[in-house]
């Protein structure tokens, strides 16, 4: 004898269904709006596995807010002087106005990635698979190279991954 399933059950479990996706939209926006902001710091140094590390293990030229292994007063390897969410998109610039291009980005709550894709000049479509964690005012942010596997930890090794430590900036900051 072949079972058919109410109407009333289908309704019920498609709703249900629904509503576990629509769940994520509100979370993913107040997610995304604790992220709007102009950002400073930069790419914590080196290859030193887990926890940044870095070029010479640790051996900070400078003792900046990137921790060890850098190759500048800073402590980063590449400093990050504006880095701006807004809108759903990414800008930023280094040193002396170096521009380091534009994106746009996608949040997965559950798994903690922040995957961006550039969307212009040489980034332009170019996808950067990463994890990140914020932590109050302190954004982490550990992505791979186009073409390369999503990071696993934040650590940097050239060429590969880069593990980006950057700081909220006041309003007053902003540009």
């Amino acid at each position: 004898m072949k079972r058919i399933i109410s109407p009333a059950l289908f309704a019920l479990t498609f709703l249900f269904t629904l509503s576990l996706f629509a769940a994520d939209a509100p979370d993913i926006a107040s997610e995304k709006k604790k992220l709007d902001g102009t950002w400073v710091g930069g790419v914590k140094g080196g290859s030193g596995g887990p926890g940044g590390g870095g070029a010479g293990k640790g051996k900070a030229k400078g003792k900046g807010p990137g921790g060890g292994g850098g190759g500048n007063a800073s402590g980063y390897m590449v400093n990050i002087t504006e880095f701006v969410i807004k809108d759903g998109k990414i800008t930023a610039k280094g040193d002396r106005n170096s521009d380091f291009g534009a994106g746009t980005y996608t949040l997965n709550l559950g798994l903690k990635t922040l995957d961006a894709t550039g969307i212009g000049g040489k980034f332009a479509g170019k996808s950067y698979l990463g994890i990140y964690k914020l932590n109050g005012d302190t954004l982490e942010w550990c992505m791979g190279n186009p073409g390369i596997a999503r990071p696993t930890d934040f650590h940097t090794t050239p060429q590969v991954q880069f593990h980006m430590v950057l700081k909220r900036q006041p309003p007053a900051a902003a540009k």
